[in-house]
């Protein structure tokens, strides 16, 4: 702002040469200076991504995914020193090369959701590349009814139209436990206003002290996008 105003000064100066009196100050567009700060704060993110069968619906997956490559070419191109990893869970989860992802398409063969899995996935990729900034991103329109015990894999369909899976949230909430102990944070952005998700994400935020949001698969890249370029700013500062 200070530069921006001595160059409107030094113009008023210029065009009005000999005055005795200080020209009023009117900005012009040439008179703006612009300071880009490099916000040189390492982070590592990792985006899990719900590839169950219901992501095929109202265009969930192809939204998810579109974003995911956004952030993706964001992170390469204006912050060359963070780590960003995509996730994919269902049944099971595994990461996602960027490079594969355009192809990748939701698991019809595994209609079960393992959010679980997916942060012990998350976890081990934060541990292998530490930064002052890990945080999680957790894009889903379900709830996880997929999850490990004692290194054995468990499915269970919801208690009734519109139940919840009890076993699976309360291992998926030992996990968001364990990687909140930590200090990774949790977002979380829903494709889907059900009753049971938005419960199990309260809780989930309840824990992590993250925050969640509703939104639709048109939105969902700016939403993702201000929340990632917020965090990075605040943890900067």
């Amino acid at each position: 702002m200070v530069r921006t105003l001595i160059e409107s000064v030094l113009r008023g100066a210029r065009e009005n040469p000999g005055s005795r009196m200080t020209p009023p100050i009117r900005l012009e567009v040439d008179d703006f200076r612009v300071h880009e700060m490099d916000y040189t704060t390492q982070t590592t993110t990792v985006l899990l991504l719900d590839m169950s069968w219901s992501m095929s619906w109202a265009g969930r997956f192809p939204a998810a995914k579109r974003v995911a490559l956004a952030l993706d070419h964001l992170i390469r191109s204006r912050y060359p020193r963070d780590h960003f990893f995509v996730v994919g869970f269902y049944t099971r989860a595994v990461e996602l090369s960027i490079r594969d992802l355009p192809e990748s398409s939701w698991n019809m063969g595994d209609p079960f959701t393992n959010l679980q899995e997916g942060l012990m996935v998350a976890e081990r990729l934060i541990a292998k590349h530490p930064s002052p900034n890990p945080q999680i991103l957790v894009i889903t329109d379900g709830q996880p009814t997929a999850y490990f015990v004692d290194k054995e894999l468990r499915v269970e369909w919801p208690m009734g139209f519109g139940g919840v899976s009890p076993r699976a949230a309360e291992e998926t909430l030992k996990q968001v436990r364990r990687v909140t102990r930590r200090g990774i944070t949790i977002n979380t952005f829903m494709l889907d206003d059900a009753p049971e998700l938005v419960g199990f994400v309260e809780r989930m935020t309840a824990i992590n002290k993250g925050r969640a949001f509703f939104t639709r698969p048109g939105q969902l890249g700016s939403y993702l996008m201000v929340d990632y370029l917020s965090r990075r700013r605040k943890r900067w500062k």
